[in-house]
């Protein structure tokens, strides 16, 4: 019988990040510019996306509907964002000097001037091929 746990989710990938122009975007040594998140099959990831989804929940029932203005979006989604980011790797995000983990994360997300950095870590961290361990068979 086939062991179905060997085909568990790594707990966290890399999206390696590309600019506005799609390009890789790398440091002044030549090194790629890196982002390393929590996946979906993480208790990080879960509680976060279960954060995310009560929000929207306390909306409905204050509001009766669920009318949102693309910041209050944005904002949200750089929220769930920096609780599932693990690290930036090769650079920093000076604007949030002296904030630290999700706080830190969250202010990069926010910014609307890298707002690329935020769509490509969305995109991925929702994808679960990118958290899947390759299999020796294919």
């Amino acid at each position: 019988m086939f062991d179905i746990t060997k085909l568990s989710a790594n707990e966290t990938s890399t999206v390696e990040l590309v600019g506005g122009d799609d390009e890789p975007l790398y440091d002044d040594k030549g090194a790629r510019l890196s982002i390393t998140v929590y996946g979906p099959g993480t208790k990080v990831y879960q509680r976060a996306q279960a954060r995310q989804q009560n929000l929207i929940m306390d909306k409905l029932k204050k509001r009766g509907r669920m009318d949102q203005s693309a910041e209050e979006k944005a904002l949200e989604q750089a929220e769930f964002l920096a609780a599932c980011t693990v690290s930036f790797n090769g650079f920093a995000y000076p604007p949030a000097k002296g904030l630290e983990g999700a706080a830190y994360f969250r202010k990069a997300y926010e910014d609307p001037t890298i707002g690329f950095i935020a769509a490509q870590v969305g995109a991925h961290i929702g994808d679960w091929a990118n958290f899947t361990k390759s299999s020796a068979a294919s």
